[in-house]
């Protein structure tokens, strides 16, 4: 029988291997109609509970499309995980599988409060930094793959992108645990065995990139799932949530205290006087701090004189509140594995402060989105909906050392939700490759926190050891996926040649890829040192910028 008449007759009876041999005939070069049909039949597919690795009612896929485009021809898989409680929702995930597969994958972690599909799994999804002319991972031959994390309600009709401040799902425990890590490995197992159907083998390789929650998300699978993964990226990431929160509501007491709100002519004020005081520090005036180690701004010398002009200092109120993001957080007990606290913000480092503190000068009950503060609308949402269950709990008046009656809870929902755990051996031993990376200019999630975890595992292992399976890099100039150097580069093209075959990371170069910037490039240095202007040459070439230490 002609390949291509065997492949339809199998559509017609249903038979299990259906989409592996009509697959198989597409690269034998059989009409497209056959591609088309191979994939609408994973459309009403069922995958057993048994084949997921956490306790789920099995999944099911309810769309399957062949498309063509930029990306080239892949199959668009749609689909949910089915919980265990029934007052759950679905773990909404999407699989893409191209055609010409070079038998990779590669799952993308989500942000803030995740629950949509679209930019965290669309096949567009470059990961948290690339380089812009390379393409997208799909266009590469990767399989791709993300879930929601198990939750997509919606405030009113507003769309999934402004969803990701809704945190009422944490009332229901599956769903909290489902966006804390559990739905991480459901949308794994259940994307691998849509690919074990599609292509008739596993993925040789895993990988998964993310940043901010995805970077949490990232390392949760390093230290939760190590034998499922070879290629991690986890950049600017919120590993330690609760700490972070209370960090958010300690800043947000300050801010909307007597006085304390920074309009944004004070924060531009801010930022403009430490870039003046630091830039040159590595040895260029280009608008970026290299040398963060060394900028040791005051802004107590700005205090405005008593009876004058408030237009450029700053009043003690306003001092209180910006040496409140510059220092620490610090809990009275520890939580989990021991991590009692996280850095302040860079913001006497460069770290900008300007659209981060609302509109409204004064704070709503509840908070909201665009006209407070968004470190009091996340904090308010994470400790109202995670931790005290409370309708009516104001953030502003919570007790971030002590926790106050909840105190026992922090600790709770810390082992939940933390990705604190630095024993990486599970993870080295399995031969996987892991990328930190955080840019020193983040008020959204500290620089430093990384920083913090990075110790952390040094404290575990060699540098040695440490040097096998594990990068870390600071970005000047870099914020929370923007900045004054908007960072990129090829970190899956970097993992996938350290696994294979067997390069490791040296000599990078990262890229600015914002408009009007040149493309202007800079050493990608590994922690501690940063990039030092060697004193001649092209200012926009890496090649005129040496990895210094001091």
């Amino acid at each position: 029988m002609h390949l291509r008449n065997a492949a339809l007759l199998l559509l017609l009876l249903g038979d299990g291997t259906t989409a592996m041999l009509a697959q198989k005939s597409i690269y034998g070069g059989v009409q497209k109609i056959d591609a088309i049909n191979s994939c609408r039949s994973l459309k009403g597919l069922e995958i057993p509970a048994a084949s997921l690795g956490l306790p789920t009612t099995g999944a099911y896929i309810k769309l399957a499309k062949l498309v063509h485009d930029r990306r080239g021809e892949y199959c668009k898989v749609l689909g949910g995980v089915r919980p265990v409680d029934t007052s759950a929702q679905d773990i909404r995930f999407e699989v893409n599988l191209p055609t010409n597969w070079n038998h990779k994958a590669v799952q993308f972690g989500g942000g803030t409060f995740d629950g949509w599909l679209g930019g965290p799994t669309s096949g567009l999804k470059r990961g948290p930094v690339s380089v812009a002319s390379d393409p997208v991972p799909l266009a590469r031959g990767f399989a791709t793959f993300g879930g929601d994390s198990g939750h997509h309600k919606r405030y009113f009709l507003l769309p999934d992108a402004l969803n990701v401040v809704n945190a009422s799902f944490a009332r229901n425990p599956e769903e909290r645990r489902n966006f804390a890590h559990d739905g991480l490995k459901k949308t794994h197992d259940a994307a691998v065995f849509v690919m074990e159907r599609w292509y008739g083998t596993r993925p040789s390789r895993m990988f998964f990139l993310g940043g901010s929650t995805g970077g949490r998300e990232a390392y949760s699978v390093v230290q939760r799932w190590p034998e499922d993964y070879d290629g991690v990226l986890g950049a600017y990431a919120g590993w330690d949530p609760i700490e972070l929160d209370l960090q958010y509501a300690r800043v947000s007491q300050a801010i909307y205290a007597k006085g304390g709100f920074l309009t944004r002519s004070k924060t531009r004020l801010l930022a403009q006087s430490v870039m003046k005081a630091c830039d040159a520090l590595d040895g260029l005036q280009d608008g970026i701090i290299g040398n963060v180690a060394a900028c040791h701004f005051d802004p107590a010398t700005m205090l405005c004189p008593p009876g004058g002009k408030r237009k450029y200092c700053f009043t003690p109120q306003e001092l209180r509140t910006i040496q409140t993001f510059a220092t620490e957080q610090k809990t009275a007990q520890p939580l989990w594995n021991g991590v009692q606290t996280i850095p302040g913000f860079n913001v006497l480092a460069g770290a900008d402060l300007t659209g981060f503190m609302g509109l409204l000068h004064h704070p709503e009950h509840p908070p909201k989105f665009f006209l407070n503060s968004f470190y009091y609308v996340i904090s308010d949402r994470v400790l109202r909906f995670f931790l005290t269950g409370d309708d009516h709990f104001n953030v502003l008046t919570f007790d971030t050392t002590t926790g106050g009656k909840y105190a026992g809870d922090l600790l709770t929902q810390s082992h939940v939700f933390a990705a604190s755990d630095p024993d990486l051996t599970r993870f080295a031993q399995h031969g996987g490759k892991f990328l930190m990376l955080h840019g020193t200019t983040d008020a959204t999630i500290p620089t430093n926190a990384s920083v913090m975890y990075y110790r952390m595992v040094q404290g575990r292992m060699s540098q040695e050891e440490m040097d096998r399976f594990l990068r870390f890099y600071l970005i000047p100039g870099f914020g929370h996926g923007r900045g004054a150097f908007k960072a990129g580069f090829d970190a899956l093209g970097v993992l996938d040649r350290w696994l294979d075959p067997g390069v490791a990371p040296k000599d990078l170069v990262v890229v600015d890829n914002n408009k009007g910037s040149g493309g202007r490039t800079r050493p990608l240095c590994v922690y501690p040192a940063w990039p030092k202007y060697k004193g001649s040459g092209d200012v926009n070439a890496a090649n005129s910028f040496l990895c210094a230490t001091e």
